[in-house]
């Protein structure tokens, strides 16, 4: 069973088609659209048992791998993602983020093993649009800031643990060193170096990052950030990295970050094309509404190792003051 978007299936079907064909391999294709949703999963889910499915095929971006893996996990059937552009690092883990089908954040599966098989052709990521793969940039950057900041709180760290911890440095790193180069060469639809290093460290070093950590060290403020923000209609049009980007300058403003700290972490984002604000997001402000989003980040579960005390008044109060300085 294939299970993508029409343009994600229409990118990769020729070649994938074509070696199942060669293979003597039985596929159906099923259109994925929407949310990664308890329907749409499914919805994969029957599709996969109509066809007596051996294996789950995902293909396309974050919530369309969601989508499938979980499908495969409920199924107990093994997976397989092919990215078609370079905006999480949903292919290489264990886990799903759950939405309902108003795009609103409900909660996070985590399965029991990571896809099985996961296939990415730069070719076909460098002919996507250049604002996934500076959303996969930033979407990734959390787990060095998040990271950073629950890393105090952490007793007696084990071996996985340390690890994570010491290559989300690896990737902050990398991401300084590679990130810009690689958007100008995405854009210009070019592979060269700079890109694959920045896409093995979006989708593979990422995903080693999520699966060491088990899904509970690197659960800061940016992603719950985002999570609250899916409450605001108007931000399901905007990519999951460019939201996490803006968690991440929250984060920063709640931590009150050294101001050279601060300087360097906003030059970088807006030479990615991030201007971290509600209006630079093409967002609106509104004070209830922030209450509202602060409230959900507050309480969301992944703020459980966050060793800063911090509520829903103190998150809003930040995200006003950001809006203030950048806005």
């Amino acid at each position: 069973m294939i299970s993508g978007g029409k343009t994600a299936l229409a990118v990769t079907e020729k070649q994938l088609i074509k070696s199942l064909d060669k293979a003597g391999i039985k596929w159906r294709r099923l259109l994925f659209t929407g949310e990664s949703s308890p329907a749409n999963i499914e919805k994969i889910k029957q599709g996969a048992l109509n066809l007596k499915a051996n294996v789950i095929v995902g293909v396309g971006g974050g919530k369309s791998l969601d989508a499938a893996k979980q499908a495969a996990a409920e199924l107990e059937l093994p997976v397989v993602c092919i990215p078609t552009i370079a905006a999480t690092c949903s292919a290489t883990t264990a886990l799903s983020v759950i939405y309902n089908d108003r795009g609103e954040f409900q909660r996070v599966y985590v399965q029991a093993r990571n896809p099985s098989l996961v296939l990415v052709d730069p070719v076909i990521i460098a002919n996507s649009p250049a604002m996934y793969l500076r959303a996969g940039i930033l979407d990734s950057l959390a787990k060095w800031y998040e990271g950073r900041a629950v890393w105090p709180s952490v007793q007696n760290p084990d071996v996985q643990s340390t690890a994570a911890f010491q290559l989300a440095e690896v990737l902050y790193h990398g991401h300084r060193k590679y990130a810009i180069e690689a958007v100008r060469l995405n854009a210009g639809r070019r592979v060269e170096d700079a890109l694959i290093q920045t896409l093995d460290i979006v989708i593979l070093l990422t995903g080693m990052i999520q699966t060491l950590a088990k899904g509970t060290l690197f659960t800061g403020l940016a992603h719950p950030v985002h999570n609250g923000m899916t409450l605001m209609k108007e931000s399901h049009d905007v990519l999951h990295g460019l939201k996490v980007g803006y968690g991440i300058m929250v984060q920063l403003c709640v931590q009150k970050c050294p101001k050279k700290e601060f300087e360097d972490a906003l030059s970088f984002f807006r030479r990615l094309g991030l201007e971290p604000c509600l209006k630079g997001l093409n967002l609106p402000f509104d004070h209830e509404l922030i209450l509202r989003i602060a409230d959900k980040a507050a309480n969301d579960p992944d703020m459980a190792t966050f060793n800063f005390p911090v509520n829903k008044f103190v998150i809003a109060s930040a995200m006003e003051k950001l809006e203030k300085r950048l806005g």
